[in-house]
């Protein structure tokens, strides 16, 4: 899916997805007796992002670029949510669900500004969270009424590939990711009278269990670098962070709601965003280094915020998501400050396209 502008990027290119949203593959690697030279800094970006925008009380789903509105996917006669993001070729595929009109929700999956796929069925709820391309194949993830019961769906070209939980089991996908041949998608899963588990399926199968069910845990995104799966979520009341099916970081405390939404790596640091619950009881959007925390994105008092997805390189680390305060407010920053207001409603994807001029010689 390499792009025209994306040639001269080369320790990038086995990503299929530059994206939180599409699922990503950093192949660099600064461990071993021969380190990968650092990622060059690109000149500039075009930064994509999906959510929606308020209307006359309705929800719009909406495309942004570079913090101009580019497509409205829906035309705000019923609600309609964009939740995935992925380039492909130029051609932008978009995941998400639409409010029909017997109240049901229902997957959609959109191309470029047109409707592609209706995924779920009418007289049931289904929702798409999450999308990737793969040559001429197009996947969704995300939750289909089955039996009665929300169960985990990937979806291929539109049509049910695979469903990850029988009811009475209930499951959601929140996440896709691809590597080569094999899909990754991961969110939660709960049976029987134990809570959910944080739980991530490889192709057909179960394939890690991160949390042990005494509490609740979920999984919001996950990223591969150097063969190692990481995986960003909660478990509990705690933002974390895992890495190979092991605790890599416990971001918060767990005295507050708290959870880790996107995470991305870039020549061996790693960026989490995800936000916890002052105690003014408005969620505290941030951003952490390596576990630590780096800076927030709202005071805590004022405005407070939510961040859905990240992407860095080198110094610039993006984020997008929702900026509370006089309503919800589709918003992303570039480090620390605000770079675009996308006005009111919520940034739920971000998808960062980097462009280099030829005096970094790559």
């Amino acid at each position: 899916m390499k792009q025209t502008m994306l040639t001269l990027f080369v320790p990038l290119l086995a990503a299929l997805c530059w994206n939180t949203s599409c699922g990503s593959d950093d192949s660099s690697d600064t461990s071993g007796p021969t380190p990968v030279p650092p990622t060059p800094q690109p000149s500039s970006y075009d930064i994509y992002t999906a959510g929606y925008k308020t209307v006359e009380s309705k929800a719009v789903a909406t495309v942004w670029k570079n913090g101009t509105e580019l497509y409205a996917l829906s035309d705000g006669t019923s609600n309609a949510w964009a939740y995935g993001l992925c380039i492909d070729n130029g051609t932008l595929y978009i995941a998400g669900y639409e409010e029909q009109t017997d109240g049901h929700i229902v997957a959609v999956l959109w191309e470029n500004d047109a409707l592609k796929y209706t995924l779920g069925t009418t007289g049931s709820n289904s929702y798409a969270y999450s999308v990737a391309v793969s040559g001429s194949d197009i996947y969704a993830a995300g939750s289909a009424t089955v039996n009665g019961a929300l169960t985990a769906t990937l979806w291929q070209n539109g049509n049910v590939l695979y469903n990850y939980s029988v009811s009475p089991a209930n499951s959601q996908a929140r996440t896709l990711l691809l590597s080569g041949t094999d899909l990754y998608v991961a969110g939660d899963l709960q049976t029987g009278s134990t809570q959910q588990v944080a739980q991530i399926w490889k192709n057909a199968d179960a394939y890690q269990t991160l949390t042990d069910g005494t509490t609740p845990g979920d999984i919001r995104e996950l990223f591969l670098a150097d063969d190692t799966l990481y995986a960003a979520g909660s478990s509990g009341e705690t933002a974390t962070v895992w890495s190979n099916d092991k605790l890599l970081y416990s971001l918060t405390d767990g005295s507050s709601s708290a959870e880790a939404m996107s995470l991305w790596m870039t020549d061996g640091t790693l960026y989490t965003a995800g936000y916890y619950t002052a105690t003014n009881s408005e969620e505290q959007g941030v951003v952490w280094q390596n576990g630590t925390q780096l800076y927030t994105l709202s005071n805590g008092t004022a405005a407070g915020s939510i961040p859905y997805a990240i992407a860095a390189w080198g110094e610039d680390v993006f984020t997008a998501g929702t900026r509370f305060g006089s309503g919800r407010h589709a918003t992303v920053w570039k480090g620390s400050e605000i770079l675009y207001e996308l006005g009111r409603g919520e940034a739920y994807a971000m998808y960062v396209v980097p462009s280099y001029d030829d005096s970094t010689g790559e």
